[in-house]
């Protein structure tokens, strides 16, 4: 952590996503409810330079970044969840997401926006394909 930035509470993250509070919350806590993975912040050296990381055995599941009145969700999936992807049924912003992301040798970083409940619902379902929600 940076000792000359402040490090962030909850409440300043809702602040700083503003109008997309409910759906930050909403995905917050399906992945505590959902998945065994412990919320890691990082702080960078700029204000509001924060991310949350859900990690479990040195493997990453997501990464939150909040911005202002809105965030970001990195969801990074290997060659094999590339193709289980394929078969899913996403709404049209996720899939164009999916479908522009670059393809790397073991796989695509999907960096989404949310800005409907449909979204959320297409990142839990990335989410279930990366690992099994319990």
């Amino acid at each position: 952590m940076n000792k000359f930035v402040k490090t962030p509470t909850d409440k300043d993250m809702l602040k700083l996503v503003g109008r997309k509070a409910a759906l930050w919350t909403e995905l917050r806590v399906y992945i505590a409810e959902h998945y065994d993975h412990s919320p890691i912040l990082s702080v960078g050296k700029k204000d509001y330079d924060w991310t949350i990381r859900y990690r479990k055995s040195g493997k990453t599941l997501v990464s939150l970044m909040p911005e202002k009145n809105e965030f970001c969700v990195l969801v990074v999936l290997g060659r094999e969840e590339v193709a289980k992807v394929k078969t899913l049924k996403l709404g049209q912003y996720t899939k164009g997401i999916f479908q522009n992301a670059k393809q790397f040798h073991d796989g695509k970083w999907l960096w989404l926006r949310p800005g409907s409940k449909t979204d959320l619902e297409d990142i839990k379902a990335l989410l279930s394909i990366k690992r099994k929600p319990h």
